[in-house]
């Protein structure tokens, strides 16, 4: 009981409710012998001190700001923290107003394990600084194998270079599938994995350490399509009913079609068709106004024995100028017609660096014909052809690299 009172002293006031259960009961118990007066009381309704504000935890939230008996409050952590303490407190009533448990911490902790669709993940302590000589190990995994890739978008960045490395796996590490090593204080470009698993492997040194990284990552339904080498894409959607465009670099061609679309079969998300490559090929008619030349393959060795021709044909009132970018000296030699086929009269053979500056030819048209043999091969060339007006004072340029033979007469007179 709060009181026990007899006798003829005036009690002092007394204040009830205090634990929160907002009642009082009063017993009065007389015995068998002696009666008195008795006693006399008066009651009313009084307002308790509340429990002090406790906070907000730095990186987290609260629900709930009454701070009453009885009143509970929640908090949670930002995305990449874990809470370290009571997710719930209570104000508690009692001669002094206190909370059920004390604040409590949002924590980026060394490692972490998640099978959630998107997130972002914390270096140690972060943002400050990472602790020294340690090892940590992020796992993404998730639970539905359709879902099959993600995409890791990093936030912030800065690591001691050299030293303190993050290692991005597709997969689990033993797996030897490695996306990405880095360290130092640039913001890495965004990775994609094409597995349903992504591990992550932090590892720090005994020296100097810093602010560490924030990544962000989010699953994605088809898998990355990828940007074909020596062309670009255009589209970054990989959800089902999202298109990519794809485009090559002048002087290539796109074997494949040029748009692609994420689609879904039940379960399954794949591109329709399949990503297209871009390929330096073996001759072709061009119409162009301008454009280039690689051998095939470019910049990587041509094939062996292949025989490759182009023609060029503009415009009726052009001519065509033609440019070395580059050419590496090797045994297979490139042929370059002033006309529509290699009947029309010969400009020049080349295979080594010695090259005019420039080459023109005398009509709208202009063939071109390399010839691999069966040995070595290398690198090949790269050109850049325009169309327009002949120069002035053009000279006809198709006796360079000619073999000429004269033969001279005499006549002999007995």
């Amino acid at each position: 009981p709060l009181a026990r009172l007899t006798g003829s002293e005036l009690p002092s006031p007394i204040n009830a409710g205090l634990y929160g259960n907002f009642r009082a009961q009063l017993r009065f118990i007389s015995d068998f012998s002696i009666s008195y007066e008795g006693f006399n009381i008066s009651f009313s309704e009084y307002n308790l001190e509340p429990c002090e504000d406790p906070g907000i935890p730095q990186f987290g939230s609260r629900i709930g700001f009454n701070f009453g008996v009885g009143d509970i409050l929640t908090f949670s952590c930002s995305s990449g923290y874990r809470l370290e303490g009571a997710s719930e407190v209570i104000c508690l009533g009692g001669g002094r107003r206190v909370w059920s448990a004390p604040l409590p911490r949002c924590v980026a902790e060394c490692g972490a394990s998640t099978t959630n669709n998107e997130g972002i993940l914390l270096s140690p302590n972060y943002p400050l600084n990472y602790e020294n000589n340690h090892e940590c190990i992020y796992s993404i995994q998730l639970t539905l194998k359709s879902l099959c890739s993600f995409s890791l978008q990093f936030l912030a960045f800065d690591t001691e270079a050299s030293h303190d490395i993050l290692r991005v796996w597709d997969g689990p590490p033993e797996n030897e599938m490695l996306l990405k090593e880095i360290s130092g204080s640039l913001i890495p470009e965004g990775i994609h994995s094409t597995l349903n698993i992504v591990t992550i492997q932090f590892d720090t040194d005994f020296y100097i350490s810093k602010s560490g990284f924030a990544i962000q990552f989010s699953t994605t339904a088809c898998r990355d399509p990828g940007v074909p080498m020596n062309g670009t894409r255009n589209g970054d959607g990989r959800e089902p009913g999202d298109t990519v465009i794809f485009q090559c670099d002048p002087g290539y061609e796109l074997q494949g079609d040029e748009r692609i679309t994420c689609i879904q079969v039940e379960n399954r998300y794949f591109w329709q068709p399949n990503p297209p490559v871009c390929i330096a090929p073996c001759g072709g008619n061009l119409t162009g106004s301008s454009g280039f030349i690689l051998s095939p393959n470019f910049p990587h060795p041509y094939p062996h024995s292949r025989d490759c021709d182009w023609t060029i044909n503009v415009n009726s009132d052009y001519v065509i100028s033609l440019a070395f970018i580059s050419i590496e000296p090797n045994y297979d030699f490139l042929y370059i017609y002033d006309g529509p086929d290699s009947n029309s009269p010969l400009i020049g053979s080349f295979q080594d660096s010695k090259l005019p500056e420039r080459i023109e030819s005398s009509s709208n048209t202009m063939h071109l014909a390399f010839r691999s043999d069966g040995s070595v091969s290398f690198t090949g060339f790269h050109l850049e052809y325009k169309a327009g007006h002949q120069s002035v004072g053009h000279k006809q340029l198709f006796f360079i690299y000619r073999t000429c033979f004269f033969w001279v007469f005499f006549c002999h007179f007995v």
